[in-house]
């Protein structure tokens, strides 16, 4: 693996990580809604199912913004964890079809599969060709396909087709998962912008995240009452978390643009 010339990226590999983190904070919020009552039964509340279907977000933005980024280290660590995730979801796959679950249940497994394997290829694109900018370029396309298409599904299509199944929609539904939908979306182009090398893009990865970590907080605020305390707080951590990729991705912007920018001292008249 060539390497691509990148002043800022340590800086950039931690505000990945930072989104990733959030994203991974899925985790302990599906956990703490109210009601949870886990098990390891043939069950929706089943702790391997929730845990992996919760956690695929962060997965998925931790091999696109990898394949942006292009530093060795952090990409064989992201294609360790695709792979990982993908094991357990053919896994749960297979429990489902032997043991007869719900079509609806069935589907949205092998769409995590699907997913999983899109993002795994671009992934190994970004880490294993030799020319390292057709590398990133396709590793990022490819992974880029597998999150937005992860992000419509588990967002609007996934929810559209377990609802329709026991009935109609309710009103409001739609635009509440539109708005997932592109909040969503906003945290996906942040982590391609933040990984990417050059100062414009992750200063607007930085923006994006900015923005969707803010608007986390602020619903974090109406949690307290309504999903509990527990809920909330975990909330917060996420809204902090995403908030701690944007000084790391500015930072990452600055020394990137102070290297490329000629030293006046040295420019001849």
């Amino acid at each position: 693996m060539n390497p691509l010339p990148d002043a800022g990226r340590r800086p950039a590999a931690l505000s990945i990580l930072a989104l990733t983190v959030a994203a991974w904070t899925a985790v302990p919020l599906r956990l703490a809604l109210p009601g949870t009552e886990l098990d390891l039964g043939f069950t929706l509340n089943n702790t391997v199912f929730v845990v992996e279907n919760a956690a695929t977000a962060g997965t998925v933005l931790l091999a696109l913004g990898s394949a942006a980024l292009r530093a060795r280290r952090l990409l064989v660590g992201a294609v360790v964890v695709v792979g990982a995730h993908l094991l357990f979801q053919m896994g749960t796959a297979v429990v489902q079809l032997v043991l007869g679950a719900r079509p609806d249940l069935i589907l949205g497994t092998l769409a995590e599969i699907f997913v999983l394997l899109v993002v795994a290829t671009g992934a190994l694109l970004a880490l294993l060709l030799r020319d390292p900018g057709t590398a990133r370029r396709a590793g990022v396309v490819v992974v880029l396909v597998g999150a937005v298409i992860h992000t419509l599904w588990t967002s609007v299509l996934l929810p559209v087709v377990s609802v329709v199944s026991y009935g109609s929609l309710l009103p409001g539904m739609v635009g509440s998962l539109l708005l997932g939908a592109a909040l969503g979306l906003l945290v996906v182009a942040a982590a391609a912008l933040c990984g990417w090398a050059s100062p414009t893009t992750r200063r607007i990865g930085a923006l994006l995240a900015a923005v969707v970590a803010v608007l986390g907080l602020l619903a974090a605020a109406g949690s307290f009452g309504v999903l509990g305390a527990g809920y909330a707080v975990v909330q917060i951590l996420q809204g902090v978390l995403m908030l701690a990729a944007v000084p790391c991705a500015v930072v990452a912007a600055r020394r990137l643009a102070v290297a490329v920018t000629p030293d006046p001292a040295t420019v001849k008249a």
